[in-house]
């Protein structure tokens, strides 16, 4: 028996090899012939290329640079991890997405295993050399880069979180997402709460995928007495929790961002925007960008073509001027238009707040939005005149909540 199986086994690994080796030589084959028509690189440009990263990884020479140049940035205070794409790769990209028969299949594109790579080096890096930074931007995270830092590298998070007073998440790989995140409450959990500095968050997910978790599920009902900016992207969820995170921090919150929610079944905005209006002493800014309600979505997405998140990373957008602390900048995500009727599935991004949602974290700031005293100042009336029907929202309809809900004259103030 032990025979057979030990047989069986060889057999399936020569398979394996076989496989293997078919797909090297069609991935050469594919290589070559791009070769020819793009005049790029020579495939064993790649082959050495993919060498060269693999020698660096296992002999650990990345994380030994990395943790020597953390201890020579003394003053370093933003880190960020980024997708790296030369020129050569961005040419094969677009030749594979671009051929007439199917060739991605032949080629290994997995972001997973560089995220999570570069995840526990920096961390580990940023941990010996004492950095002071204060500012974590991952706007390409992967869930499983999270649940890496949980198992291999816990006692690093309270010590890098407690030095945190901006973090913006966005995670942009939807397989399997709740369930990922899910697995990950854990290390959200010790993130925020050793976090007491945060002035600014933000957390993120694929436009086209909302997470599908309660908010508290992420945020375990933690409080920052800093917060000044807070964000969160592509989520379903009740009214009554974006009530009460916004409540919490009703006292100092400038800035408050829900871009790409959906509220699900019973809930409604107009709830959602009377409260932010009537209970937010210092609220200078919203943005409700493509807000809408769950199954609108839903039925929105059924009928359209899919285009993932990652393929329109590069799709021109104004999120930029969208960043914080200096602004409030995700990319990889589906961005809406200022000139179109409707923002529900639309390419440009032209949010606005203080100079286009900037907010400086100096204490001192003075409100940035000019506030008008004319009769007209508080249209509509009241929140029955905010046209929420529960079922959908449309482009006007979320512009013109933004000004109601901090007081902007919807004549005076039109930009």
């Amino acid at each position: 028996m032990f025979l057979r199986t030990l047989g069986k086994a060889h057999s399936e690994i020569q398979l394996s090899r076989a496989i293997l080796l078919s797909r090297r030589e069609q991935v050469e084959h594919v290589l070559r012939s791009a070769n020819r028509h793009l005049h790029f690189p020579d495939p064993s440009f790649f082959k050495a290329k993919a060498d060269d990263q693999r020698r660096i990884v296992r002999s650990g020479e990345d994380a030994r640079i990395l943790k020597k140049a953390m201890a020579a940035f003394s003053s370093l205070q933003h880190v960020q991890i980024l997708r790296l794409q030369d020129e050569a790769d961005r040419i094969l990209l677009d030749y594979l997405h671009e051929s007439d028969t199917p060739l991605l299949h032949l080629v290994d594109l997995q972001w997973t295993p560089a995220c999570v790579h570069a995840t526990k080096t920096v961390a580990e890096a940023l941990v010996y050399a004492r950095s002071p930074f204060s500012w974590f931007s991952g706007p390409m995270m992967n869930p499983q880069s999270a649940l890496v830092i949980k198992d291999k590298v816990p006692k690093m998070v309270p010590i890098l979180a407690s030095r945190l007073t901006c973090l913006e998440l966005h995670f942009d790989d939807s397989q399997e997402l709740n369930e990922r995140i899910q697995q990950a409450s854990g290390l959200f959990k010790a993130v925020f709460s050793a976090a007491k500095n945060l002035q600014a968050l933000h957390v993120g997910f694929p436009s086209r995928s909302p997470l599908d978790l309660g908010l508290e599920e992420i945020f375990n009902y933690t409080s920052w007495e800093k917060l000044r900016a807070f964000g969160i992207q592509a989520w379903r969820l009740n009214a009554e929790e974006i009530i009460n995170i916004a409540r919490r921090h009703s006292k100092t919150l400038r800035g408050l961002r829900l871009r790409d929610v959906q509220l699900r079944e019973g809930s409604m905005w107009k709830d959602v925007l009377v409260m932010l209006r009537t209970s937010m002493e210092q609220l200078d800014w919203v943005s409700l960008r493509r807000v809408d309600y769950s199954k609108h979505f839903d039925e929105l997405w059924a009928n359209s073509i899919e285009v993932g998140d990652v393929l329109l990373a590069g799709a021109s957008d104004s999120d930029d001027e969208d960043s914080f602390p200096a602004h409030f900048s995700v990319p990889g995500s589906v961005v809406d238009s200022d000139e179109d009727d409707s923002d529900e599935l639309s390419l440009a991004d032209t949010d606005h707040g203080p100079d286009a949602n900037e907010i400086a974290l100096s204490p001192n700031t003075t409100a940035s939005l000019p506030f008008c005293t004319c009769s007209r100042s508080s249209d509509p009336a009241s929140v029955d005149d905010l046209g929420d029907n529960g079922m959908f929202v449309v482009y006007q309809q979320r512009k013109m909540w933004e000004k109601w809900v901090i007081g902007q004259c919807p004549e005076h103030n039109s930009s």
